[in-house]
């Protein structure tokens, strides 16, 4: 239940919200329905993960990961057209911790 609130809730917001607005949204959303620490945590991390993930992909699909691939050249990945997957997971995984946190921190907070 708390996953999607959070996919639902972030996917709304980031339309026309920086995005880092994820933090407050996951935050508000562990307060008032997560029951546990591990449960906020995962949630969190998992909804924001999911939701990045099929977001990224949805962008870097039609234009055949071009962006992706030049970042990946930025930092240094060894020359491939894969890099795209790297940039993909990375990017995910920051939005996941994020999100992560932010849930655990809102869970902490009613205690």
């Amino acid at each position: 239940m708390l996953i999607l609130i959070i996919i639902v809730s972030c996917f709304i917001a980031q339309s026309f919200l920086p995005w880092w607005i994820i933090g407050p949204i996951c935050l508000i959303a562990s307060f008032f329905v997560s029951s546990s620490k591990k449960q906020a945590f995962w949630s969190g991390f998992a909804g924001v993960f999911i939701l990045w993930l099929v977001k990224i992909l949805s962008l870097s699909l039609p234009n055949e990961h071009l962006l992706a691939n030049k970042v990946g050249q930025v930092f240094k990945l060894p020359a491939a057209d894969t890099n795209w997957i790297v940039m993909i997971f990375v990017s995910s995984l920051i939005g996941g911790v994020v999100g992560g946190l932010s849930s655990l921190t809102g869970n902490l907070l009613k205690k």
